[in-house]
C-alpha cells in the first residue's frame, strides 16, 4: 500500500501554521510594536502635580483674601467708634445698604463679560457683516436677555419656583434677623473690648456648630472633638480673664464676652441653617441672596436703630458720622462673604474655616504691632489654646473616629458588639 506523502505534508504545514498563530497570540503585548504613533496633546503632558499646585494656589488665595477682608472689616468697625459716634446697630444698618449692592455689582460685571463674549463670537461667525447693523436696539435687547437669564439662574437658590412671597418668608426673614444679631452684637462688643479679644471669643462659633450638628443633624459625637471643645473654651475663658487688671476693665471684658457669645450662637444657627436649606449655591446665587437678605434686614431693623437713637442708647449725628469708613467696612463685608462661600464651593468648608484661627493671629498682630496694645502672657497662652482647640474641632472624623456612643456600648459588661461598632472604634 502506497502512502500519500502529498496529503501528509499539507497536513503538517497546516499544523505548523496553527501553532505559529497560537504562539503569536501568546506573546506579551509589550513586544508588539505599533505601526502608527499617535501625537500626545499638551493637556495630556501636564503633570498631575502641576494641577494640584494650581488647585492649592487658588485655595490658599481664597483663604488669605477672606482673612484680610475679615480682619480689615473688624478693625474698621472698631475705628469708627469715637466720642461722637457709638452706634453699632446704625453701623450695621448702613453697612446693609452697601451690602445690598452685591448683586447689582455682580450683574454689571457679568453683563460686561457676557455681552462682550457674545459680540466676539458673533463677529467670528460673520466676519464680513455690516457694522451699522449693531444698532443700539440690538445691544439693549442682548443686555435684557442676559439680565433675564442671570436672574433666572440666580433665583433657583430659593427653590424650583424661584423667589416668591412664601420663599421670601421662609428663607429671607429668618436669615436677615440672624445676620442682624450676628453682626450687631459683635460690633456692639468691640465698643467694650479690643478686636483681638472679641475674635478669640468668637471662635466659640465652631463649638456651637458642632453642638447643633450633634443634636439636630444626628452627627457622631467624637471624643477627640469634645476634648477640642473643652480646650477651646478654656482658652476663651483665659483670654477674657487676662484682658484687664482693674474691675472696670474686667466688667467691660465680661460684657464683650457675653455679646460675642450671643453673636456666635446666632452665627452657628445661621451657618447650619444655610448649609441645610441652601446647599452649595453658585456665585450668582450667593450674590442675589446677600442682596435680598440685606434689603430684608434694612426693612425689618430700621425701627431698632432709630429707637436706640431717640432714647440716647446710641450716639451718632449725620455731621460727625464717618460714612467713608462705614462704606469701606460694608464693601469689605460683602466681598469677604462672597469669598467665604466661593471657598466652600471650590475647596471645602473645613479648609475655609481656618480663617477663624488666622483672625486671632492677625488681629493680635495688628493690636500689638500697629496699635501698641500690650497683652500679658496669659492672653497669649489663651489665644494659643483657642487655636489648638479650634484645629482639633476641624479634624476629619476619619482621623479621630473614637465615637462616645460606641465607647459606652463597648464598656458595658456582657454586651456583644457588632463588627460595625468595632470598625467605628478604630483610631
Amino acid at each position: 500500500m502506497v502512502r500519500d506523502t502529498t496529503s501528509g505534508e499539507a497536513a503538517d504545514r497546516d499544523d505548523n501554521a496553527k501553532m505559529g498563530e497560537s504562539s503569536a497570540l501568546l506573546q506579551p503585548k509589550a513586544q508588539i510594536e505599533p505601526d502608527i504613533v499617535l501625537p500626545i496633546s499638551d493637556a495630556d503632558k501636564a503633570p498631575v502635580g502641576w494641577k494640584k499646585c494650581q488647585y492649592w494656589t487658588i485655595a490658599i488665595s481664597i483663604l488669605v483674601y477672606n482673612t484680610i477682608m475679615g480682619v480689615a472689616e473688624h478693625q474698621i468697625a472698631k475705628e469708627v467708634n469715637s466720642l461722637t459716634f457709638s452706634a453699632p446697630f446704625f453701623l450695621l444698618w448702613y453697612m446693609g445698604t452697601v451690602r445690598a449692592l452685591t448683586f447689582p455689582a455682580y450683574l454689571f460685571f457679568r453683563l460686561v463679560h457676557d455681552v462682550s463674549r457674545s459680540r466676539t463670537l458673533s463677529s467670528r461667525d460673520t466676519p464680513y457683516r455690516d457694522e451699522s447693523a449693531d444698532s443700539s436696539e440690538s445691544i439693549w435687547s442682548l443686555i435684557l436677555t442676559n439680565v433675564q437669564k442671570i436672574y433666572r439662574e440666580s433665583e433657583i437658590i430659593f427653590g424650583p419656583c424661584g423667589l416668591t412671597l412664601k420663599s421670601a418668608a421662609i428663607y429671607l426673614i429668618p436669615f436677615a434677623l440672624l445676620w442682624t444679631c450676628t453682626n450687631g452684637f459683635f460690633y456692639w462688643a468691640v465698643t467694650f473690648a479690643e478686636v483681638s479679644e472679641c475674635t478669640a471669643v468668637s471662635s466659640l462659633t465652631i463649638i456651637f456648630v458642632q453642638m447643633i450638628s450633634w443634636i439636630f443633624l444626628r452627627e457622631k459625637l467624637v471624643l477627640f472633638k469634645l476634648l477640642g471643645a473643652v480646650v477651646c473654651i478654656t482658652g476663651v475663658v483665659l483670654t477674657v480673664w487676662a484682658s484687664g487688671t482693674s474691675f472696670s476693665a474686667s466688667d467691660n471684658s465680661l460684657i464683650a464676652a457675653g455679646l460675642v457669645i450671643t453673636s456666635s450662637i446666632s452665627l452657628a444657627i445661621q451657618t447650619v441653617g444655610f448649609k441645610r436649606y441652601m446647599g452649595s449655591p453658585t456665585v450668582c446665587q450667593i450674590a442675589l441672596y446677600q442682596s435680598l437678605v440685606a434689603v430684608t434686614s434694612l426693612l425689618l431693623t430700621w425701627p431698632l436703630f432709630l429707637s436706640l437713637k431717640l432714647t440716647g442708647n446710641e450716639v451718632w449725628e449725620f455731621d460727625t458720622a464717618r460714612f467713608g469708613l462705614m462704606s469701606l467696612a460694608g464693601g469689605l463685608s460683602a466681598s469677604g462673604a462672597l469669598a467665604y462661600y466661593i471657598g466652600i464651593s471650590v475647596v471645602s468648608p473645613l479648609f475655609v474655616s481656618l480663617t477663624k484661627p488666622m483672625y486671632i493671629v492677625v488681629n493680635n498682630g495688628v493690636d500689638i504691632g500697629m496699635k501698641g496694645i500690650h497683652f500679658g502672657l496669659y492672653h497669649g497662652f489663651g489665644a494659643g489654646l483657642v487655636i489648638i482647640g479650634f484645629l482639633m474641632l476641624l479634624a476629619p472624623n476619619a482621623w479621630v473616629s473614637l465615637e462616645i456612643r460606641a465607647l459606652v456600648n463597648r464598656l458595658r459588661p456582657g454586651r456583644k458588639h457588632p463588627e460595625k461598632e468595632d470598625e467605628i472604634l478604630a483610631i
